[in-house]
Order: structure tokens, then C-alpha cells, then sequence
């Protein structure tokens, strides 16, 4: 994901879309395919669309990404119970959805401050 934001801050969003498609598909090919699609899901995207959503006032941006992270997490949730069969677990659940919204909160927070970061120190150093 940081990869990405930093393509995206520096060559703008269609080489960044660009490589995290490919990115995605090679992800598929790996013997571990849980983290190709989290990936897919949410990992590689995300990064491009919070810089618009960062242009709505707090609340809303706010709002806005919990919204999204949670409606992908459900569809996550519900995508796996079909694949695996195991639907009685509703404790998992909704741990997962806590440990979700707080890991997720976190990541948020370190996309915006690796972002000031890096136009801060690397931008100018880096002379992509």
C-alpha cells in the first residue's frame, strides 16, 4: 500500500492503478492466497482512493472510510463463510470487525503520516 501511494503521488493514479492490478494478479499466484487477496480487497487500493476521501471535511472522511473498510470486511466475512462452510461463529466475527476497525484506524494513520513523510524527506532526495 505504500508503494502504491507513493506511485500515485508521484505519477499519478492510472500507473498506480496500473501496477496494483498487476500486483494483484501476481499476488493470485502465490502459494499463500489470503494475503493476494487482501490485497485485492483492500490493501492496494485504498491508498489511491483515501487521498480523495482525505478532501472531505473530517467527519465525513471519516465516515466515509469506515463505511468502506467495514463494507469490505462484511463481504470478506460473508465471502469466506461460503467458501469455507463455517457460518457459526459469530464471536470471530465480530472480533474480527474490532480488531479490524482498530488495525484499519492505524493504518490510516500511518498512509497520512508516511505521506507528509515522504514529500517532506524522500520526495526531493528520491528525483523520480
Amino acid at each position: 500500500g505504500l508503494v502504491i501511494m507513493v506511485l500515485s503521488a508521484e505519477y499519478g493514479d492510472r500507473v498506480a492503478v496500473s501496477v496494483f492490478l498487476v500486483a494483484g494478479l501476481i499476488s493470485l499466484l502465490l502459494p499463500l492466497k489470503s494475503a493476494g487477496v487482501l490485497f485485492l480487497a483492500f490493501g492496494g487500493w485504498y491508498p489511491i482512493v483515501q487521498k480523495k476521501i482525505n478532501m472531505l471535511k473530517p467527519f465525513f472522511a471519516r465516515l466515509v472510510k469506515t463505511l468502506l473498510f467495514n463494507g469490505v470486511l462484511v463481504l470478506l466475512l460473508f465471502l469466506s463463510a461460503f467458501v469455507t462452510g463455517v457460518k457459526e461463529m459469530p464471536y470471530l466475527y465480530f472480533a474480527l470487525l474490532v480488531l479490524g476497525n482498530v488495525c484499519f484506524f492505524l493504518y490510516d494513520i500511518l498512509l497520512d503520516r508516511f505521506l507528509i513523510w515522504y514529500i517532506l524527506k524522500l520526495h526531493n532526495r528520491l528525483k523520480f
